[in-house]
């Protein structure tokens, strides 16, 4: 059962790949804003997937993250979520990411629980109607 209170925290040393100039979010050699964002919600899906039924799964439905500080090529980042609000299928996150001087972000990540073969059908049924070239 998912419930308030459950964590997870994700780990990456800052390498070029990781960069804003590398994700072509920025030109500077530090770690990318869409970076975090990924770390955030990779610690979110796998904090509750283990609570999962078979067949479900979460897809991400929010970002309300800030970027407050730069974090070179070379410093961990630690993204740690916490569970804050369960709302039937809503799942609310309060996100926090740090290097070893501080903070480097914070904010919120929601994701909901869905059907994998519902939600994928719905995707499906996006692409027989979308009109043709």
């Amino acid at each position: 059962m998912i419930s308030v209170g459950m964590t997870n925290e994700t780990r990456l040393t800052v390498k070029d790949e990781d960069t804003a100039l590398a994700w072509g979010s920025g030109t500077l050699p530090v770690l990318a804003t869409p970076r975090m964002v990924l770390m955030a919600e990779q610690a979110a899906m796998a904090a509750v997937a283990g609570e999962l039924p078979a067949g479900d799964a979460t897809v991400g439905t929010l970002v309300d993250i800030e970027h407050v500080s730069p974090s070179p090529v070379g410093t961990e980042v630690v993204c740690r979520v916490s569970v804050v609000e369960v709302d039937r299928a809503r799942i609310r996150f309060a996100v926090s990411a740090r290097d070893a001087s501080g903070e480097v972000g914070r904010g919120f990540h929601e994701r909901f629980v869905v059907h994998s073969d519902r939600f994928m059908e719905k995707a499906a049924r996006k692409l027989r109607r979308a009109p043709r070239p």
